[in-house]
């Protein structure tokens, strides 16, 4: 079981966590979370996979490698005197997540993370655009109905017309968490007694991670870059080191009726493609060819995509689409910047993001732990 919450101090007492997954994100985290001596922290991944490594810069010592086959079975036993999990794996694929909450519930465990860190899951245009966020969002309507705090009965408010997302007059978000996905299942009952709580974070585009891949369509190796729209749309962006103090901050900050049973959009900053593309040119010295397309020719080419049997070529360019088509608004969240400052995080400069990502590409597009 894990520990209790200290309700007092002001502070949550989360002592054992556990991430699944073994990619870019999950090693952010970790990273991160290293540098707090009091976490023991454990990565879960398949028995194939090996756990994130920790930069030579700094090290911790409690550090644990599980393995599961992600039977219900497995799970449970790898869950146990767990205080949080964090899921960076999937986070489209409902069945395993919320066979993984059940698992997490089942052997007691208080607290949980679904993997969002990307677009905006609740915006309802976002959901219509991309199949999986409507999944992601499935998950956090199952996080709803599951969590139960019986020692804070009134401390989950229904969320207002006016939230901590930043949600205006004309907003775009699914607010109807208030009750379980119709048709869900819970697969567990003994022990639901028990205190489950959530938060679930959105950061919009994790910027260094797609400069470095050329998935935005900035190509370092060419200095080029293909834009959507004319530039000047907003959009979300996050750098990977940043996703990892975001995670630290919500785990001190988790008994904080702001952020506890929350769905937060906390991004780096806000910025643009015409902003990054300078940034880009000062960084690198060099001048870059850049060319301009309408945004509905990218949305168009990704359906032809999906249609003609390509669904993953097509879902990278919806995906890139809803970053930048201000119909869909999944800026929205991010605008007011109020989830970085209800997690005492500042904000970042895109100059710094743009120029990790430039330094990072030219050691083989491998980047350190992001410590500094």
């Amino acid at each position: 079981m894990g520990s209790i919450v200290e309700k007092d101090s002001g502070r949550s007492s989360i002592g054992n966590v556990l991430i699944i997954g073994n990619q870019s994100l999950s090693s952010t985290i970790v990273h991160a979370l290293s540098h707090n001596p009091s976490l023991r922290i454990s990565v879960l991944t398949s028995p194939s996979q090996t756990p994130p490594t920790l930069s030579h810069s700094h090290s911790h010592p409690q550090i644990t490698h599980k393995t599961t086959d992600f039977s219900p079975p497995s799970l449970r036993t790898a869950f146990a005197h767990q205080d949080l999990i964090i899921s960076t794996i999937s986070g489209g694929d409902y069945a395993l997540q919320t066979r993984i909450i059940n698992a997490a519930v089942s052997a007691g465990v208080p607290r949980f993370i679904p993997h969002e860190f990307g677009p905006d899951s609740l915006n309802l245009r976002v959901q219509d655009r991309l199949p999986p966020a409507a999944e992601r969002a499935r998950v956090i309507r199952y996080l709803r109905g599951m969590q139960n705090e019986p020692e804070h009965p009134s401390t989950v408010p229904s969320p207002p017309s006016a939230s901590i997302n930043g949600c205006g007059e004309h907003c775009t978000h699914d607010h109807s968490l208030t009750a379980e996905d119709s048709g869900v299942e819970v697969e567990i009952s003994s022990g639901f007694s028990a205190p489950f709580s959530w938060v679930a974070i959105a950061c919009g585009c994790i910027l260094d991670a797609k400069l470095t891949s050329g998935d935005l369509g900035f190509h370092l190796k060419w200095q080029s870059a293909t834009i959507h729209g004319d530039g000047s749309e907003r959009f979300a962006a996050t750098s990977l080191a940043y996703v990892g103090q975001i995670v630290a901050s919500v785990i001190e900050k988790w008994d904080d009726d702001r952020v506890r049973n929350r769905y937060l959009c906390v991004s780096g900053t806000v910025t643009t493609a015409n902003e990054v593309i300078e940034c880009l040119m000062e960084k690198t010295g060099k001048e870059w060819e850049v060319g301009y397309v309408e945004v509905g020719e990218c949305v168009k080419e990704g359906r032809r995509r999906i249609e003609t049997g390509w669904p993953d070529a097509g879902m990278f360019l919806m995906e890139k689409s809803v970053l930048v088509d201000e119909e869909v608004s999944a800026v929205e969240g991010f605008i007011s910047g109020e989830g970085r400052a209800v997690l005492g995080l500042g904000e970042e400069n895109v100059v710094d993001v743009v120029e990790r990502a430039v330094e990072d590409f030219g050691v083989n597009g491998k980047g350190d732990c992001g410590c500094s």
